[in-house]
Protein backbone atom coordinates (compact mmCIF):
# COMPACT_ATOMS: atom_id res chain seq x y z
CA UNK A 1 0.00 0.00 0.00
CA UNK A 2 1.62 3.19 -0.92
CA UNK A 3 0.60 6.78 -1.08
CA UNK A 4 0.47 8.84 -4.34
CA UNK A 5 3.89 9.82 -5.47
CA UNK A 6 5.76 13.50 -5.28
CA UNK A 7 7.75 14.56 -8.15
CA UNK A 8 10.39 16.37 -8.60
CA UNK A 9 11.79 17.20 -12.35
CA UNK A 10 15.84 17.65 -12.63
CA UNK A 11 15.33 18.42 -16.44
CA UNK A 12 13.14 17.22 -19.13
CA UNK A 13 14.30 14.15 -19.70
CA UNK A 14 14.82 12.80 -15.93
CA UNK A 15 12.32 12.88 -13.26
CA UNK A 16 12.51 11.72 -9.80
CA UNK A 17 9.72 10.54 -7.80
CA UNK A 18 9.40 9.74 -3.93
CA UNK A 19 7.10 6.39 -3.48
CA UNK A 20 5.82 5.94 0.15
CA UNK A 21 5.58 2.45 1.74
CA UNK A 22 4.60 1.68 4.56
CA UNK A 23 8.03 0.39 6.30
CA UNK A 24 8.77 -0.49 9.73
CA UNK A 25 12.14 1.45 9.79
CA UNK A 26 13.65 -1.20 12.62
CA UNK A 27 13.56 -4.04 10.25
CA UNK A 28 14.80 -1.97 7.26
CA UNK A 29 17.72 -0.48 9.43
CA UNK A 30 18.51 -4.59 10.13
CA UNK A 31 18.04 -6.07 6.64
CA UNK A 32 20.00 -2.97 5.07
CA UNK A 33 19.83 -3.83 1.34
CA UNK A 34 18.39 -7.06 2.04
CA UNK A 35 14.93 -5.47 3.02
CA UNK A 36 11.89 -6.41 0.68
CA UNK A 37 10.56 -3.26 -1.11
CA UNK A 38 7.47 -3.81 -2.99
CA UNK A 39 7.73 -2.93 -6.61
CA UNK A 40 5.17 -0.70 -7.99
CA UNK A 41 3.30 -2.27 -10.89
CA UNK A 42 3.58 0.37 -13.11
CA UNK A 43 5.33 3.69 -13.60
CA UNK A 44 3.54 5.95 -11.44
CA UNK A 45 4.87 8.79 -13.88
CA UNK A 46 4.00 7.29 -17.35
CA UNK A 47 1.96 3.94 -16.50
CA UNK A 48 4.74 1.48 -18.13
CA UNK A 49 4.79 -1.94 -16.61
CA UNK A 50 8.51 -1.88 -17.52
CA UNK A 51 10.03 -0.63 -14.03
CA UNK A 52 13.26 -2.52 -13.15
CA UNK A 53 15.69 -1.86 -10.39
CA UNK A 54 17.74 1.25 -9.72
CA UNK A 55 19.88 0.40 -7.03
CA UNK A 56 19.93 1.88 -3.45
CA UNK A 57 20.60 5.54 -1.46
CA UNK A 58 21.99 6.30 1.90
CA UNK A 59 19.41 7.94 3.78
CA UNK A 60 19.18 9.69 7.27
CA UNK A 61 16.14 9.46 9.80
CA UNK A 62 15.57 10.47 13.04
CA UNK A 63 16.37 8.21 15.65
CA UNK A 64 19.29 6.15 13.99
CA UNK A 65 23.10 7.15 13.91
CA UNK A 66 23.57 5.64 10.88
CA UNK A 67 22.30 6.12 7.23
CA UNK A 68 19.26 3.42 5.96
CA UNK A 69 19.47 2.19 2.50
CA UNK A 70 16.41 3.09 0.18
CA UNK A 71 15.52 1.46 -2.97
CA UNK A 72 15.20 3.49 -6.03
CA UNK A 73 13.26 2.07 -9.65
CA UNK A 74 13.92 3.24 -12.46
CA UNK A 75 11.15 3.01 -16.00
CA UNK A 76 13.24 2.66 -19.17
CA UNK A 77 10.01 4.55 -21.21
CA UNK A 78 10.63 7.74 -19.26
CA UNK A 79 13.58 7.81 -18.02
CA UNK A 80 11.95 8.65 -14.39
CA UNK A 81 13.78 7.41 -10.88
CA UNK A 82 12.03 6.53 -8.19
CA UNK A 83 12.72 6.48 -4.75
CA UNK A 84 11.58 4.42 -1.86
CA UNK A 85 11.21 5.85 1.22
CA UNK A 86 8.62 4.94 4.79
CA UNK A 87 5.50 6.70 4.89
CA UNK A 88 5.65 9.45 7.22
CA UNK A 89 8.61 10.93 5.76
CA UNK A 90 8.64 13.54 3.57
CA UNK A 91 11.61 14.47 0.76
CA UNK A 92 14.33 16.26 2.63
CA UNK A 93 13.37 15.58 6.39
CA UNK A 94 14.96 13.32 8.67
CA UNK A 95 12.06 13.40 10.87
CA UNK A 96 9.05 12.16 10.21
CA UNK A 97 5.83 14.79 9.06
CA UNK A 98 4.15 14.16 12.72
CA UNK A 99 7.12 15.46 14.76
CA UNK A 100 7.27 18.44 12.49
CA UNK A 101 3.55 19.14 12.86
CA UNK A 102 3.91 19.12 16.03
CA UNK A 103 6.36 21.71 16.68
CA UNK A 104 4.80 23.92 14.15
CA UNK A 105 1.15 23.57 16.05
CA UNK A 106 3.36 24.26 19.50
CA UNK A 107 5.07 26.87 18.31
CA UNK A 108 1.90 28.84 16.83
CA UNK A 109 -0.60 27.71 20.10
CA UNK A 110 1.73 28.33 23.21
CA UNK A 111 4.72 30.18 21.44
CA UNK A 112 7.18 27.74 22.54
CA UNK A 113 9.86 24.71 20.66
CA UNK A 114 9.24 21.29 21.98
CA UNK A 115 12.09 20.48 23.93
CA UNK A 116 14.36 17.19 22.92
CA UNK A 117 14.13 18.54 18.99
CA UNK A 118 16.97 20.81 17.84
CA UNK A 119 15.14 24.41 18.20
CA UNK A 120 17.38 25.41 15.04
CA UNK A 121 15.11 22.84 13.15
CA UNK A 122 11.91 23.92 13.87
CA UNK A 123 12.86 27.84 13.54
CA UNK A 124 13.81 26.55 10.40
CA UNK A 125 10.13 24.64 9.84
CA UNK A 126 8.55 27.90 10.76
CA UNK A 127 10.58 30.24 9.18
CA UNK A 128 9.13 28.29 6.11
CA UNK A 129 5.84 27.93 7.08
CA UNK A 130 5.99 31.76 7.64
CA UNK A 131 6.95 32.58 4.38
CA UNK A 132 4.81 29.77 3.24
CA UNK A 133 1.20 31.43 4.58
CA UNK A 134 2.37 34.56 3.61
CA UNK A 135 2.87 34.30 0.24
CA UNK A 136 -0.58 36.06 0.11
CA UNK A 137 -0.78 38.17 2.51
CA UNK A 138 2.17 38.99 5.38
CA UNK A 139 1.37 37.23 8.14
CA UNK A 140 3.57 37.73 11.86
CA UNK A 141 1.99 34.57 13.40
CA UNK A 142 0.96 31.82 10.57
CA UNK A 143 -3.18 30.47 11.42
CA UNK A 144 -3.28 26.66 12.95
CA UNK A 145 -5.05 25.87 9.78
CA UNK A 146 -1.97 27.43 7.36
CA UNK A 147 0.12 24.45 8.51
CA UNK A 148 -2.54 21.61 6.71
CA UNK A 149 -1.74 23.60 3.39
CA UNK A 150 2.23 23.49 4.53
CA UNK A 151 1.79 19.60 3.89
CA UNK A 152 0.77 18.90 0.55
CA UNK A 153 2.85 18.22 -1.96
CA UNK A 154 3.01 21.14 -4.04
CA UNK A 155 5.48 23.15 -1.62
CA UNK A 156 8.20 20.10 -1.49
CA UNK A 157 8.97 20.37 -5.07
CA UNK A 158 13.05 21.08 -5.30
CA UNK A 159 12.45 23.54 -8.03
CA UNK A 160 10.62 25.88 -5.82
CA UNK A 161 12.52 28.81 -4.52
CA UNK A 162 11.78 27.71 -1.05
CA UNK A 163 12.28 24.22 -0.18
CA UNK A 164 10.56 23.92 3.15
CA UNK A 165 11.34 21.58 5.36
CA UNK A 166 14.98 20.73 4.50
CA UNK A 167 17.22 19.74 6.94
Amino acid sequence: MWQPPLMVTLSENCVILVLHFPVDVKVLYELGKRYPWPKPAKCPWCGSVRLCGHGYRERYFEGFVEWLWVKRFRCPDCKAVHTCRPCGFLKGLRYCAEVVCSCLLRKITEGRWVKGIARQNQQYWYRCLRLWSSRLCNVLRPPVDAIASFFSGKIFSVTEQCAPLRL
